[in-house]
């Protein structure tokens, strides 16, 4: 292909089959955002080209997408069996509480034994107790306690996603585009919240409880076969290493000797803890304040996920991995103003908006997440900081039991008040402290001698 320009000379650019440029003019184009523009197309179509890269995203939207869809089927009947929002807070503090003593732990395990292997039980499970508490429901047997015992099995199984599926992600497409694959991965990831709540009640309404358990069952059925055709490769050496408690003390020392992972790490607990808790408020303000079906409640959350998704989709193809942490941290304001707006609001047509710019700022923050920590990290740290980020966002259940507490005292709108203002609070003490995350500077780690463990034919 080829280009020309027109002046007092002539000169021509031949874009070669790899996309290299051949300069015939000394200073023809001093463009590095058009070099930026087209590196940046190439390495989205050579992500797209690796077979195991896509397996690995549309299982992990697979994942996500069930985890919402679940997640709003389980709100609306539980609110509609207790008519309590404590209740239906619990729920989303159960699925979280795993975050905490586990997150470490499979951080740690992960590195020890085959991820393909773990990932493939990971489905069997779901697939398995999404069938049994199907059944249950399909005899008029499901209670609480049953809902709340397969809401801890996926709060579980979903911290095992930070150090199994993440960081096989990270390792099938190499260190200098990780940043990018990560983005990606979380634009996906994000659009589970338009998918799942949408599927979820409307599934619900049309086939109650046992139809959203029995379709779950079949979509882990899916994603175990998937899982099973991912290639991967386990090191040639294994790492030996001397103890648990050894890798748990070198992943903390890590950590502290990095400022930007403890910031990361930071406002991660900061969202977590006043913003993450207000989604399970969405379901009880629009049933309850906004007098919804269940149909329009799950559009309602689903907008949230609609705005993440465009939010996150530009984030990935058009966003610099080296400004990240600007993006994480003004993202994370983002998702709180909104919602802050959206607890003051009583009708619909002006709380849907809301509720979708909300999501914009979500997918700044959760699209970057991960990534920041990748990209912060040595490839032989990864798994074990992703497990330090696990625990981060396992502080988000007391910030559940908070909103849960004061949404039975004070009503929902009130305690989505409180909240909001507390963690608007909290973000702008973060930004002061970690300047680097407010102004976007380059996170990565010093340079490593050590070379990726685990390799991904």
């Amino acid at each position: 292909m080829f280009g020309r320009f027109s002046g007092s000379e002539n000169y021509r650019i031949t874009l070669t089959s790899d996309v290299c440029f051949r300069l015939i003019t000394f200073r023809l184009c001093n463009s590095d955002h058009l070099l930026t523009q087209v590196t940046s197309n190439q390495s989205d179509q050579s992500l797209w080209s690796n077979l195991n890269f896509r397996k690995l995203l549309l299982s992990g939207m697979l994942l996500e997408v069930m985890r919402q869809f679940e997640t709003l089927a389980i709100a609306v009947f539980v609110f509609q069996k207790t008519g309590n929002a404590f209740y239906v807070a619990m729920m989303l503090f159960v699925q979280r509480v795993p975050l905490i003593p586990f997150g470490l732990v499979f951080g740690v395990v992960a590195d020890r034994f085959n991820r393909k292997t773990i990932f493939v039980l990971i489905f069997a499970v779901l697939a398995t107790e999404a069938a049994i508490l199907g059944r249950l429901a399909s005899q008029d047997r499901l209670e609480i306690w049953h809902v709340g015992i397969g809401v801890f099995i996926n709060g579980v199984i979903w911290t095992t996603d930070f150090s199994v599926r993440r960081p096989m992600l990270a390792e099938s497409v190499g260190d200098s585009r990780v940043g990018r694959a990560v983005g990606l991965d979380g634009a996906l990831m994000i659009s589970a919240l338009a998918l799942g709540p949408v599927i979820g009640g409307g599934i619900l309404q049309l086939a109650g409880m046992q139809g959203v358990y029995f379709f779950g069952a079949g979509a882990y059925l899916v994603g175990g076969i998937l899982a099973l055709t991912v290639k991967y490769q386990r090191p040639i050496k294994a790492i030996r290493r001397p103890s648990f408690v050894s890798d748990f003390r070198t992943a903390i020392s890590y950590a502290r000797s990095r400022r930007i992972i403890i910031g990361i790490l930071a406002v991660t607990v900061i969202v977590d803890l006043w913003a993450t808790p207000i989604r399970s408020m969405i379901p009880v303000i629009g049933k309850g304040e906004l007098g919804l079906t269940p149909l329009l409640v799950g559009v309602l959350v689903s907008s949230q996920g609609i705005g993440s998704l465009i939010g996150a989709a530009v984030i990935a193809f058009r966003g610099d991995p080296k400004k990240y942490g600007r993006i994480y941290m003004y993202g994370s304001f983002l998702y709180l103003i909104p919602a802050l707006l959206f607890s003051l609001s009583d009708w619909f047509a002006m709380s849907l908006p809301l509720v979708f710019i909300g999501g914009l700022g979500l997918a700044a923050f959760s699209a970057t997440q991960s990534a920041l920590v990748l990209m912060a990290s040595p490839p032989e740290m990864r798994s074990r900081m992703l497990g330090l980020l696990a625990v981060g966002i396992g502080i988000g259940p007391l910030g559940i039991l908070n909103i849960g507490l004061m949404a039975t005292l004070y009503g929902a709108p009130n305690a989505v008040t409180i909240v909001s203002i507390e963690g608007l609070i909290a973000l702008v003490i973060a930004a002061w402290l970690w300047p680097t995350l407010r102004r976007g500077e380059n996170v990565s780690p010093p340079e490593s001698t050590s070379k990726p463990n685990i390799e991904l034919p």
